[in-house]
């Protein structure tokens, strides 16, 4: 079983707070959708109502009273407005409740954008950045159709479908009675092949996730599959995985359509009813109950009723597989905004003096991530404000964990970080974010201008300030010979620039501000000799201007010449190997 499938079937059902997947839907509704559809669906149940009993009239001055025409226009003309007052109160209804469902989708997006940065490596480790991105965009839509269309014609049938039952039983109790034993058959129906469809759905989210992993994932390789001539495997890869999310979805069809098949031919079965015993009433050949008593007038009103009767509960079996998705990508949705914060806002926040270099001291740091071995055991560490520390060891040995614990990316099982003798908890996110600079393994670029790059790492940063962090990152010159200087446009892929220089500009970002530290995951990762030595030299100069503090996790052996000390990580435990 994968992980994400391990990950949705732990949200399945009830979620970490208790309550249902669908009682969580209703509670992030706006607070006027159930009692403005309630309204609607009280006033569309006496149009309904009022349809069908004029509509009835009409016939009976026709076929029994042999009205003139030229008597029936005000007649008629009432029937037209109450047509009218039906269109409208649907589509009214329409618009509130697509409405509805585009507050609550631009509400959720940003919250969940929020928990997802707010959680850290942590859940991006354990879900995939594939599986989250997916959530962001399709499975948020996925909701779009419980909101629309099941919630409002829920509210819809728990109106609708009383009023008509009290309308027919007011003039035919034996009528009523046809359509209350047929009621119950359509919803249970419902339910029976509904459970089926929601574990269906949540599989067909399950695969949606994976592919959505697998696409991200080598679109992110695509240099790297090209250069290892993999691209027939990979296409054939995703085609299996397309394939298998295809099988998924026509099964989710399949039930959707049968059901609807078993539940238009029960309605039919029940208005057929009907109609037999009001035909047969109106011949005469039904004496029991009030059939004798039964007229023209009558009979077509109950008649027009049944339809009207089924109607609602057809459409809601027909949204009821729009439930399923719903509650399929809710239960997703849940576990995201119910993970935990990588590091919990301190009550009361000591301050760290960041004009100055700072000090770190890591004292019985323990560290494992669910489901595997601790990577850190017991590890303590002494940094002295300015040095330039170099964490070296194989692959795989927790260097880049022990770089996002200082950094304050996420808790430590045990032990604890100092910085600048403040302890690492008692220091605000905020103020963490100006004390450390961060360079990923990764550029981190976007589609943007080069300006809108740098603003990442200070969103107040003026020109001046940008001109300083690319001269210290060596890109000055660069920058200078393009045309459009810093409101050049930079790709992701770091296109018209070379890999070094995406590597320099990615440092810039993180000193636009001034970083009394700076952490550095793997500063030359992929990079030629003659690139890597010169991001090694851009280091030192940025370490001999600023004296900020630097610790580095790399396999580069230049960085060895770099460092003032280098540790090195094995089996958990860090050793220090030169001064």
């Amino acid at each position: 079983m994968s992980r994400i499938d391990e990950s949705i079937k732990a949200g399945a059902r009830d979620g970490p707070d208790g309550i249902s997947a669908g009682h969580w839907l209703k509670q992030q509704a706006p607070g006027w959708l159930q009692p403005g559809m309630l309204s609607l669906a009280t006033v569309q149940a006496a149009i309904v109502v009022a349809q069908a009993w004029w509509l009835a009239d009409i016939a009976h001055r026709i076929a029994i009273e042999k009205a003139d025409l030229s008597t029936l226009w005000p007649p008629l003309l009432v029937l037209a407005v109450i047509l009218a007052l039906r269109a409208g109160a649907e589509t009214a209804r329409g618009v509130l409740a697509a409405d509805a469902s585009a507050r609550v989708r631009s509400a959720l997006v940003p919250r969940l954008f929020r928990h997802m940065i707010d959680a850290g490596p942590a859940l991006r480790n354990r879900l995939g950045s594939g599986a989250l991105a997916t959530m962001l965009i399709e499975q948020i839509e996925a909701l779009d159709p419980f909101y629309a269309r099941y919630l409002p014609q829920m509210l819809m049938v728990a109106i609708i479908i009383p009023a008509i039952l009290v309308a027919v039983f007011l003039h035919d109790w034996l009528a009523g009675l046809f359509l209350l034993l047929a009621a119950p058959l359509i919803p249970l129906f419902m339910i029976l092949i509904g459970m089926g469809t929601e574990a269906l759905s949540r599989r067909q989210q399950t695969a949606l996730a994976r592919l959505g992993g697998v696409f991200l994932d080598r679109l992110r390789g695509m240099d790297l599959i090209r250069r290892h001539g993999a691209e027939q495997r990979e296409a054939s890869r995703i085609g299996e995985l397309i394939e298998d999310f295809r099988n998924r979805t026509m099964s989710v069809l399949r039930v959707a359509f049968l059901s609807t098949a078993v539940l238009e031919f029960f309605s039919a079965v029940a208005i057929a009813a009907v109609a037999i015993y009001i035909g047969l009433g109106l011949l005469g050949y039904i004496e029991f109950g009030p059939a004798p008593a039964l007229d023209l007038k009558t009979g077509l009103f109950i008649l027009l009723l049944a339809p009207e009767f089924f109607l609602p509960l057809r459409q809601l079996s027909q949204f009821w597989h729009d439930r399923a998705g719903a509650l399929a990508a809710a239960e997703a949705v849940r576990e995201v905004l119910a993970a935990p914060p990588a590091r919990q806002e301190p009550t009361r926040p000591v301050e760290v003096d960041a004009d100055s270099a700072i000090g770190i001291e890591v004292r019985g740091l323990t560290m494992a991530w669910p489901g595997r071995a601790p990577i850190l055991h017991e590890i303590d560490l002494a940094v002295e404000p300015g040095q330039r520390i170099l964490i070296a060891g194989p692959s795989g040995c927790g260097k880049s964990t022990l770089l996002q614990l200082l950094a304050g990316f996420v808790e430590p099982d045990g032990g604890s970080v100092r910085l600048g003798g403040v302890p690492l908890k008692h220091i605000a996110n905020a103020d963490l974010a100006r004390l450390r600079g961060w360079m990923g393994q990764q550029s981190g670029l976007i589609d943007a201008s080069l300006a809108d790059n740098l603003r990442l790492g200070h969103p107040d940063a003026d020109e001046k300030r940008q001109w300083r962090a690319l001269d210290l990152a060596g890109l000055t010159e660069l920058v200078r010979q393009l045309p459009l200087g810093l409101n050049t446009p930079i790709s992701q892929n770091g296109e018209g620039i070379s890999g070094g220089q995406a590597r320099r500009l990615a440092l810039a970002r993180t000193l636009t501000q001034q970083r009394p530290l700076l952490l550095l995951d793997e500063p030359t990762a992929s990079l030629d000799r003659h690139s890597a030595v010169g991001i090694w030299d851009t280091l030192n100069r940025i370490n001999t201007l600023t004296g900020c503090t630097m610790v580095c996790a790399s396999h580069d052996p230049d960085a060895v010449t770099w460092a003032h000390r280098t540790l090195q990580l094995t089996n958990g435990e860090l050793t220090e190997t030169s001064e």
